[in-house]
Formats: structure tokens, C-alpha cells, sequence
């Protein structure tokens, strides 16, 4: 019985290719496309899979956020497994994504063999972890903590993650739009955070944030 896949990505020729890949063999057949999560989710509504290949942050729409897009996936169809096709190398996100029920990782720079295997793997039963993917995860233990910035970092930090832009930061602290961004950039640099969206994940899982540990789901 071919397996029925359900695909999702913002890129047309990333979602193409991911449906070649899948269906070559001819054991898997995919049955839903979508190209955010919303329309992911609108499709699993109404079309049964066995399982879900998608990239992690679709821009776009109230769930463009991949944490967010993962929990819905995992309340309301918690019996699909999800592999998740992505170029994110943050441990900590990485490790969200596992704790949200995700099945398997691929890297978007590996070969097109890693999907095809993923897809084998998770179906058998067993989790898939990318073999560049792999080390990152086990640096969760190493990444510095919050202890490692200055106080003036951990501030901008705070309220950036918080919702405020760069500008209205300087601007309440009295800094110069320049040294804020300096500020956070270093910040980032030393937690081993390259971009927002694993800044946001961090920032989530660290409850890290406002005095009540509220944070800023988009940018």
C-alpha cells in the first residue's frame, strides 16, 4: 500500500523536487502540496496522510513562525509523524522540534538521498536525525548560557525579543540606533545564534522576555 505524504514549503522548486524525490520508487505517493502552514494544516483537514514532509519557517500568514506550526501539527494530528526539511542548526531549535513530536531532521543542504531515507526510516518506526544535523544537537550542552552577555546585551536582548524594533529601542534606552544593533548582534554571536527565527526559539525556551516571560512570536 503506497504511503500517502503530505508536502510543504514556500518554494516551488524545493516543493517539486521534494515530490520527485518521495514518490521516486514508487512507494509513497504525495497527496496533499501546500506552501504555508495554514494551507498545510487546511489540507490535513481534509485529505488522510501517513506522514508530513515540510520546511520549518514558511513566511506568511499567523503560523509563518515553524514552533508554532509544529505544536498545531502535533495537537491536532498527533498520530502523523512530521520530518522536517530545514536549514536551521541551533541546538535548541533543533531540540524543540524534536520535543514537538517531530519524527525526523534533514538538513535543506544535504543530498536529496536524506529525504528519500527519512522518509523510510520514519516509517519504519524510528527517528531520523541528518547525519550534519546530528552534531548540532549534541552541542546543547556547550552553547554558552545567558550569563555569557553583558548587562546592557541581555537588555537590548530582552526587549528586542520582546517586540520593540531596533529603533524604538535606542530610543527608549537613549543609545544610538547603531550601538543597539551592535549590541544585539554580539549577544546573539555569543550564544551561537546566527538569525531571528532561532533567536525567537531561544528566546522561548529561555522564557526570555518580558518580566512575565511573554515573548514576541514574529518580527
Amino acid at each position: 500500500m503506497l504511503t500517502r505524504i503530505a508536502i510543504a514549503d514556500d518554494h516551488p522548486i524545493v516543493l517539486l523536487g521534494t515530490r520527485v524525490v518521495v514518490e521516486a520508487g514508487g512507494r509513497h505517493r504525495v497527496v496533499a502540496e501546500a506552501h504555508s502552514a495554514e494551507q498545510l494544516l487546511s489540507c490535513l483537514a481534509c485529505e488522510p496522510v501517513d506522514l508530513v514532509v515540510t520546511d520549518f519557517s514558511m513566511p506568511g500568514g499567523s503560523r509563518s513562525d515553524g514552533h508554532a506550526m509544529l505544536q498545531a501539527l502535533s495537537r491536532n494530528h498527533p498520530d502523523v509523524p512530521v520530518i522536517l526539511v530545514t536549514m536551521i542548526t541551533n541546538a535548541t531549535s533543533l531540540h524543540m522540534a524534536l520535543r514537538s513530536g517531530v519524527r525526523g531532521l534533514v538538513h535543506k543542504g544535504s543530498g536529496v538521498d536524506n529525504v528519500r531515507e527519512a522518509v523510510d526510516v520514519v516509517r519504519a518506526g524510528r527517528v531520523y536525525l541528518d547525519p550534519v544535523l546530528a552534531p548540532c544537537l549534541q552541542e546543547a550542552g556547550r552553547e554558552r548560557s545567558l550569563s555569557a552577555l553583558s548587562p546592557k546585551e541581555l537588555e537590548v536582548l530582552r526587549l528586542y525579543v520582546s517586540g520593540p524594533s531596533i529603533t524604538e529601542i535606542a530610543a527608549q534606552l537613549r543609545r544610538t540606533v547603531s550601538t543597539i544593533s551592535r549590541q544585539r548582534l554580539s549577544a546573539m554571536r555569543k550564544l551561537g545564534i546566527s538569525n531571528d527565527a532561532e533567536l525567537f526559539a531561544y528566546a522561548f525556551e529561555e522564557k526570555l522576555g518580558t518580566p512575565h516571560g511573554s515573548v514576541a512570536v514574529g518580527h
